[in-house]
Formats: C-alpha cells, structure tokens, sequence
C-alpha cells in the first residue's frame, strides 16, 4: 500500500502549485458564505442538493490558507491516494472469497471462483491505473471537484465498514451522500454486502432522499445542475455519452476541461444502444456464481452505476470528465481481471500480460504528469478547450475571464466578443465587455455594456459595481 501511495504521489508531484478554475470562482471564492464568518451548519439538514460537507471542507481550507491554492491542491491529492488505497482495499478484503481460496496462495481456484477472486498483485494493479489514468487528473486538479473525491474515500470506507459495523458503515455512507448525492447510488452494493439487516440502510436511504427532494423544493441550490433546456433531448443523447465515456476510458485522447459533445442520433441508433447498455447489464446480473456475484458483474454494475447519476439528471455538460472519477474503478477491476484470466488459463501469457499492463501504466504515468502541467495555468487550459471546442461560447467567456485576470484585456475581450456573438443575450458576457473596455479608457462604451447587462440580468453583481464605478464623481471615486 505504500508503493502505491508513493506512485501515486510521484505521478502528480508536478501539479503543484495548481491554480484555481472557473466554478472555483463563481461557487467558492466569490461565495461570501464560504469565505466570510461562520459556516451554517444548518445546511447538513436543508440544503442536501448542496453538497454541504463539502462546502464545509473549503471553508475551512479558506480559514487556514485563503486563497493560498496549493493547500487546497494538497488536500485534493490526499484524497486521491486515499480513494487508489481504498480500491485496493475492496479488492483484497470484500471482493475476495475466503482466504483459502484466493489465487495468490498457490492454490487453484475452486470451481467459478475464478470469476470472482483477484489476487493481491493484481488488485494492487487495478488501484494503481485507476490511480493513474488520465481522465483523473481533472477531479484531482480541479478544487471544486472535491465533491467527487470526498464522496468516493466515503463510498468506499462505508463497503469497507459494511458487515463489520454497521453504524460506522451508515455513518460514511452519510458522510459520502453529504459530500454529493450521487452516493446513493450505493444502496445496492450496500444490499448486496449486508443481506440479513437491509432495512437500516433502506431508511437511510429514504430519508436521504426526501431531504433532498425538499431541498430542491425549497432552496433550489445552485450546486445541482438540472440546468438542461430539453431534458428530452438530453436523455435521448445519454446512450452516446454513455459510449463516450467508455471511450475515455479506453482511449483518453482529446481531453479537455470542456467537451462540446453534440452527439446526432437517430432513433433506431438511440434504441440500439440503450438495449446494448440492458444487455451488459443483463448479463453482469445473471452471471453469478453459487449465489454470489462474480468480479467482472460487479465492476460492470459498478461502472454503470456510477455513471448513471450524470446521465439521468439533465446537465448542459453532456460529458464531464469528474463524473466518470469513481466508475473507472469498475473499468480497471475488469480489466485486470481479464488480464489475471489469460494468464492462469493460457500458459505462458503471464509474463506478457504483466508487460502489457506495466507499459501501460508507465505510459499513464507519463500522460498524466503531462495533464498537470496544463493544469497549473488557466489559460493554457482554456487555450485548449478552444482548440477542442471552438463552437462552444463558454470556452471562449472561460478563455476570456483568465486573460483578465492576468491583465491582458485586449485579448480577453476578443474572446468575450466571440462568446456574445454565440449568446447576444448573456449578461455575463455583457459584464465581462463593460469590465475590458473600463480598463482600457473606453468609458462610454463600458457603461453601455454594464447597463445591457443589468436589463438582461438586475442580479448581476459585477455589472452593478461597475456602473457605481463609473458614475461616481472623482471625489467619491477617491
């Protein structure tokens, strides 16, 4: 377990310092709730939809360190190696058979339980390229992606718990739906693990889900994106965002903190596919062995699992990279398995298969370390979300926002044009403008972008301080 922390942590040495990205702003630094005063502690009751302990983690961060980001990054990466150290833990101590039985004690594997029995080394591999693959390294370098990691280490620690102790068990299951409500997707394996005492975790569950529902009702917290203008349409496109994730597992290529993913289905194709994912499914749940399920089922129900939160909740990012953190590890337990498979039952191939997955993990190694080092600087991030999405008006106003922030307004407002130009109608593009050309003199023209923005928006803040900016006479400017 140490090496395995130690790999992990040598693969993401250079990804400090870190830097702090787009939501970072808009949901937590900018958020006086966060960085000034106490945190309401009301909000573990009301305000579900808001991942509140995870609010509660960056507000004490903020206490300890400001705006100082590689605490923060620190923090994150901790959690990461917590998440890699768990998986290995699931692995070896739940997912097994009894001791005996297990493949790295020399013995033979009792009839079908070599379906459902990885052994130590390979366990230890499958942690590790989910450790290591490169579609991590945004939850892992992207602050407000906490919510994802906080929720896996808990997810994780309550199957661990599970059959052991069932208090602390439930516990981290609480603590995990507080760091994001994904985590109730959980239940099932829960119910799996605990088969004599289910209704514990059913009233847990229930009561979870009722807080959430009055909290969506009542609060409407931002944090819960249900922000799709067709939530048909959305649903239509699921079966191929399901297959683009499983892309990027395979084949990370055209990574990007921004996919403009547009996927143009017909209904005989959207069907095809949606009875595709029923049969994988299907097929995980009928291959059992005497009673149990057997380890490619679980990683298979795992994988969907966890991605079916993103896919039922109507999102106007069809394809996150965050989302798909916690279901990889399904993918890596498959694979790995598949790879133990051949070599116990093809003689010779042990040798190739463990040459295979070391290659592959030193080439993850290396693709990752290579992630980090554009994600320590927020315009080469956006600078490539660009190239990869240059239809897409938020990469262009995200593009913009951090050539401000560095003082390049002649730049950032380029970007910001290009971004009205594809929405005339945002107001924050219309703030944005107002904000380039006051810095460059143009007065005139600021106050016409900060009084457009405030008729298509009176709540926007930055538009309102600078229009009081600007109308103030030099006395009270002074």
């Amino acid at each position: 377990m140490a090496a395995l922390a130690a790999l992990v942590g040598l693969a993401y040495a250079n990804s400090f310092p870190g830097e702090f990205h787009f939501d970072d702003y808009a949901w937590f630094l900018n958020n006086p709730d966060l960085t000034e005063g106490s945190f309401r502690y009301a909000s573990f009751l009301d305000h579900y939809g808001g991942r509140p302990l995870t609010l509660w983690t960056l507000h004490l961060n903020y206490a300890l360190w400001g705006d100082w980001v590689p605490g923060y990054h620190a923090v994150s990466l901790l959690l990461h190696v917590l998440a890699a150290l768990g998986l290995f833990l699931l692995l070896t101590r739940r997912w097994q058979g009894p001791e005996g039985n297990r493949p790295e004690n020399g013995n033979p594997p009792a009839p079908g339980a070599g379906d459902r029995l990885l052994s130590k080394p390979w366990a230890w591999a499958a942690a590790a390229l989910f450790a290591l693959h490169p579609l991590q390294t945004q939850p892992v370098n992207y602050i407000w992606s906490r919510s994802m990691l906080l929720m896996t280490v808990f997810s994780l620690a309550a199957l661990l718990l599970a059959g052991r102790s069932r208090w602390a068990a439930m516990a981290a299951w609480q603590m995990a739906l507080w760091s994001r409500m994904d985590a109730i997707v959980l239940l099932p394996f829960l119910l799996l693990t605990e088969r004599r005492a289910r209704r514990p975790w059913l009233v847990q569950a229930g009561a979870n889900v009722a807080l959430f529902g009055f909290s969506l009702v009542f609060y409407s917290p931002p944090e819960v994106a249900w922000n799709h203008d067709s939530p048909w349409a959305f649903w239509m496109a699921q079966p191929a965002a399901l297959a683009e994730y499983l892309r990027l597992m395979l084949w990370p290529s055209q990574l990007t903190i921004e996919h403009h993913f547009q996927p143009v289905l017909t209904g005989w194709l959207a069907g095809a596919a949606l009875l595709a994912a029923a049969t994988v499914f299907l097929v995980a749940l009928w291959r059992r062995r005497d009673g149990r399920w057997t380890l490619p089922a679980l990683a298979l129900a795992w994988l969907l699992a966890w991605l079916a939160p993103s896919m039922l909740i109507p999102n106007a990012d069809l394809i996150n990279e965050s989302r798909a953190y916690l279901a990889l590890a399904g993918g890596a337990a498959a694979l790995c398995w598949g790879l133990q498979r051949l070599s116990l039952t093809r003689p010779g191939s042990a040798m190739w298969s463990a040459s295979a997955l070391a290659a592959l993990l030193i080439w993850s190694g290396w693709a990752v370390s290579e992630r980090n080092l554009l994600w320590q600087d927020d315009v080469a991030l956006y600078r490539e979300a660009v190239l990869r999405s240059p239809q897409q008006m938020r990469v262009h106003y995200n593009l913009g926002s951090a050539l401000a922030r560095r003082g390049a307004a002649a730049e950032a407002e380029m970007h910001f044009r290009r971004a009205l130009h594809m929405e005339p109608l945002d107001d924050l593009n219309h703030s944005a403008l107002g904000y380039c050309a006051e810095v460059q003199g143009r007065v005139e023209e600021a106050l016409g972008h900060y009084r457009r923005a405030l008729q298509l928006n009176s709540n926007n803040r930055r538009a309102a301080e600078g229009l009081d900016r600007l109308l103030a006479g030099p006395e009270d400017a002074l």
